[in-house]
């Protein structure tokens, strides 16, 4: 016989012989699991083995999305919330600041303790309320940031302007008159609007936050809802392929599963209509009512230095009869959010004051501009400036009803906003918890349910 030799070359080459050998073991094992998959228990544990991805992928999505927004949500109502109505309390005492330290250089004489005793709170309160406006910022807020500094660094600048016109007010010197409108008018036309512009950034961020937060889970109940229909299917694919009408496990993984889709349906629906419906109706007379308040403080001021700038009169009167028609725009919306039932009523007096208080304000303001026109300085201060408990009213009182009101209102409508934020906050309590729970005794179920029919292949 002819002598067997070795072959000069191998048939395969080193690289293809080695990715034989690693794969080989890989593709045999493949070629089992596709036949297993073929029969009838490989079937069962496949079908199985979707189900427990589905319901898995579907409960961590809804579980992971509902622990997020409800984090998100506290985050705005104990922070971002907050930060807003900090940055309100900075532009209402700003403006009201000024407004009192007009009126407390025109009064007659050396200005009252009261009065002066009431710059010093505006003027702390603005400054405490500057420090917490930055408070629940982040990186995405350096114009915030860049207004609240401005503004800590003109509010000084104020503050000495007014001490200076008190100064030399006292000593009977003109050059008062001069320094006052300076410090108005750097208040008017530096601070006040950097204060307007800090407002609307923080109320538009409490919004945003709120509009996204309160949003249906469109993603996640979509996934619940496919899982379910798998679920379904898989049930009906069983019955034909067993002959068994219902199968226990499937069964209650069905009913487990609807629970954490209804569960999960009626807390995001709660959450859309707190916010959406409720906290945008409260909002729109939260809004106007500042703003209104905002218009009367700085038409105060104006008012009272017409006193010693001696102003147009045309002008003073189309500039009150604007303050005027915006704090009646505000009730009014305040009053449509209460016949809504948006607002609970918690001070009934609240608006019939407000609205005899705009009254009383216009009445007093003729008297005061009537005495400016007859030259009748006297009576005109004393309309600008005494304000009487139990007196007829003036000027000076019926502004200060007006603004006790409409900071009343004010303070009510935020109320009412941050229980529709509290509103959200717990409807979102405990959902990912029960869907989480829910969606596992789900997939338990499922597995409990397909075990009898393994083990008859067994």
């Amino acid at each position: 016989m002819d002598e067997v030799t070795e072959p000069a070359a191998p048939a395969f080459s080193n690289a293809t012989q080695l990715a034989m050998s690693s794969f080989v073991g890989p593709a045999r094992l493949v070629r089992r699991l596709y036949h297993f998959a073929a029969t009838t228990p490989g079937k069962l544990f496949t079908v199985t083995l979707i189900l427990t991805v589905a319901l898995a992928a579907a409960g961590l999505s809804m579980s992971n999305t509902s622990a997020n927004r409800h984090a998100a949500l506290d985050d705005l109502l104990n922070s971002t919330e907050p930060m807003s109505n900090a940055a309100h309390h900075l532009y209402t005492n700003l403006s009201l600041a000024d407004t009192v330290a007009t009126t407390g250089f025109v009064q007659a004489g050396v200005e009252s303790e009261a009065n002066r005793e009431r710059y010093n709170e505006a003027i702390d309160a603005a400054s405490v309320a500057a420090t917490q406006s930055v408070l629940g910022t982040n990186s995405d807020d350096a114009r915030i940031r860049e207004l609240v500094t401005y503004i800590q660094r003109e509010l000084p600048v104020y503050t000495a302007l007014v001490e200076k016109a008190r100064t030399n007010h006292r000593a009977g010197n003109a050059v008062a008159n001069s320094y006052m409108s300076n410090a108005s008018s750097l208040m008017r036309d530096k601070i006040l609007p950097a204060a307007s512009e800090l407002f609307s950034l923080t109320s538009a961020k409490v919004k945003e936050q709120q509009q996204r937060l309160t949003s249906p889970q469109w993603v996640p109940l979509s996934g619940l809802v496919a899982a379910l229909f798998f679920l379904l299917i898989a049930q009906w694919w069983l019955w034909r392929l067993t002959r068994r009408r219902f199968n226990r496990g499937f069964l209650t993984a069905s009913v487990l599963l609807f629970l954490a889709l209804t569960w999960a349906s009626a807390a995001n629906f709660a959450t859309w209509s707190s916010g959406y419906h409720g906290f945008e109706t409260v909002s729109r007379p939260w809004d106007s009512l500042t703003a209104s308040r905002i218009e009367a403080q700085q038409t105060r001021t104006s008012e009272t230095l017409a006193l010693v700038l001696r102003s147009s009169e045309s002008d003073m009167s189309v500039r009150f009869s604007s303050t005027l028609y915006s704090i009646s725009n505000a009730l009014e919306d305040y009053e449509a959010a209460l016949a809504d039932d948006d607002i609970p009523i918690n001070d009934p007096a609240l608006l019939p004051a407000a609205k005899q208080a705009a009254q009383e304000w216009e009445d007093s303001h003729k008297e005061f501009m009537n005495a400016l026109a007859d030259g009748d300085y006297d009576k005109a201060i004393y309309e600008a400036t005494v304000s009487t408990p139990n007196g007829s009213p003036t000027a000076a009182s019926a502004f200060d009803d007006v603004d006790n009101s409409l900071a009343g209102l004010i303070s009510e409508a935020r109320v009412s906003m941050r229980s529709y934020l509290e509103q959200g906050l717990n409807a979102m309590t405990m959902v990912s918890t029960m869907v989480f729970l829910l969606t596992s005794g789900a997939i338990i179920a499922v597995w409990l349910g397909i075990r009898p029919r393994l083990q008859e292949y067994l």
